[in-house]
């Protein structure tokens, strides 16, 4: 046995008892506790010392050499050590390993070796001759083309780029792929991929591609998007949480109990900040209290959807009061320039845009007056029936404004109506479909005075009241122009100012709460 077999401090305390003398070696065995075999041979040991030089059995670290006589390497051992440098050669991992080289060996049936053994011997084989694990990940060859192309990139200022030169260059000339890690800060794992796909597809598989999200995302986003919409307008008491505006956390427990698909707080922020708004805004004005939101909204949607071929659907409101004064707004500047208005200038006097949208064509119908009542609703609707005679019905939706649904209107619409009338005039049949209350972001002709604000109204100094409607009719023609030629739903093409798609659709949010007039 070996001098070396134990540690320091326990041969150290055999030699001192064996010195002593006092002991046999099964009482130092046991006193101890180490196996009486190894305790006998070390006084063997000692016992050779003291005969043959006394003088150094006090040394502590003195014994004599074992000099073991090398035994000759078998036919087996031979064959293996002979055919391991082909078992490597043809290995095509990621990484060498002794388990993967044991599974080509005994699939083959190579040889008699157990795994232990063949770990054993292939372990000390590899360790000998420095056998890097990544040896067939190393890259054997690199185009005159790629050459030329990995040189700009390890000159450029794209830290990945850089990288990925840096690793494919040096494993060409042979370095580790660990010490490549390690100069390019990146991990083994990046490292050894960005290899392997050039390999297999070239300089193309590891360049940098554009990021683009497929139609399917896309789709998907906007659905999550117009699900998110049609929550918020609603007020939380319908889900039967007792608040009087939404949280996140509310939205995202909403959200999966109607739609059963998680939608994070983060997720929630991102897409409302995407619709350009925050909850201090949505609290203002996206949440509708009416408590049959869903069976007025249902009859609307309802309504739209089966809407006749000679059906006309008209969202109507009004805009204003304006004041005609000198407005701010956005426009170009020089950098030394800022534009200003007063504070509180004096209006050279008011208007009120009294406006229907009907929806199939994109058509506005408008007219000016001093204030919101009944009776410009009475000469709206007048003027409907004059501009659509032929028409089948005539469908108005508006919000939940006292004069929209006054008495007077109602018993005139009824009038209307009456069967002896309508034969008398050839008059299209009048049909009322009132949005729930407080839900003026589903007023689609909302959106088209988001437009009209922004770019009329805003940044404008007009000198008065004409004007201003001047400015407006020319508007409102030049768009019901460009709907007449192109008669196809235009979206954000709508001059590029409407804040929506002007189409009733429920995930709208039409009125914008920036837009002032």
């Amino acid at each position: 046995m070996s001098s070396r077999r134990l540690p320091q401090l326990k041969r150290n305390a055999i030699r001192k008892l064996f010195i002593e003398g006092d002991l046999k070696a099964y009482q130092v065995a046991d006193r101890l506790k180490i196996n009486y075999s190894v305790v006998y041979h070390y006084f063997q040991l000692f016992n050779q010392i003291k005969f043959v030089c006394p003088e150094r059995l006090f040394d502590m670290n003195f014994y004599f050499q074992v000099h073991r006589k090398k035994e000759k390497p078998s036919v087996a051992y031979l064959g293996l050590v002979e055919l391991l440098p082909k078992l490597v050669a043809e290995d095509r991992h990621k990484r060498l390993t002794a388990s993967k080289l044991w599974q080509r060996y005994k699939a083959d049936g190579l040889g008699t070796y157990s795994e232990s053994q063949f770990h054993s011997i292939c372990g000390k084989w590899l360790k000998d001759n420095s056998v890097n694990q990544f040896v067939s990940s190393r890259v054997q060859f690199i185009s005159a083309e790629d050459l030329k192309i990995f040189s700009i990139w390890r000159n450029a200022t794209d830290h990945r780029q850089w990288q990925k030169a840096v690793v494919i260059m040096d494993s060409f000339r042979g370095t580790s792929l660990f010490d490549l890690a390690a100069k390019v800060e990146a991990t083994i794992e990046a490292v050894e991929n960005w290899v392997m796909r050039y390999k297999k597809g070239g300089i193309a598989a590891i360049e940098r591609k554009p990021w683009t999200l497929q139609e399917k995302g896309i789709l998907r986003i906007q659905e999550r998007t117009d699900n998110l919409m049609k929550l918020i307008h609603q007020t939380p008491k319908l889900h039967g949480i007792e608040r009087t505006s939404w949280k996140t956390d509310d939205l995202s427990a909403v959200y999966f109990q109607v739609y059963g698909s998680k939608m994070s707080r983060t997720t929630i922020l991102k897409y409302l900040a995407n619709q350009g708004f925050n909850f201090r805004k949505a609290r203002e004005v996206l949440t509708s209290p009416d408590k049959n939101f869903e069976e007025k909204l249902t009859k609307v949607i309802g309504i739209v959807s089966t809407l006749g071929p000679n059906d006309k659907f008209f969202s109507i409101d009004e805009l204003g009061p304006v004041g005609i004064r000198l407005k701010g707004g956005w426009s170009y500047q020089q950098h030394d320039e800022l534009k200003t208005i007063p504070a509180h200038a004096k209006a050279k006097g008011y208007l009120v845009c009294n406006a229907a949208l009907e929806l199939a064509t994109n058509q506005i119908t408008h007219f000016y007056s001093a204030s919101k009542n009944t009776d410009e609703m009475i000469k709206l609707l007048d003027m409907l029936l004059v501009q659509y005679p032929d028409a089948d019905k005539l469908w108005l939706s508006w919000d939940a404004a006292s004069w929209h649904a006054s008495k007077k209107l109602k018993n005139y619409i009824e009038d209307l109506n009456m069967t002896a009338y309508r034969e008398l005039h050839k008059s299209p049949w009048i049909g009322l479909s009132p949005l729930p209350s407080s839900a003026q972001f589903l007023n689609v002709i909302e959106s088209v005075f988001s437009g009209l604000a922004k770019s009329v109204l805003h940044h404008s100094d007009y000198e008065n009241v004409d004007e201003c409607k001047l400015a407006i009719d020319g508007y409102f023609k030049q768009r019901n122009d460009y709907y007449v030629k192109n008669p196809k739903r235009a979206g954000k093409k709508i001059w590029g100012k409407e804040l929506v798609e002007p189409v009733f659709n429920a995930s709208n949010n039409c009125k914008d709460p920036r837009v002032r007039s």
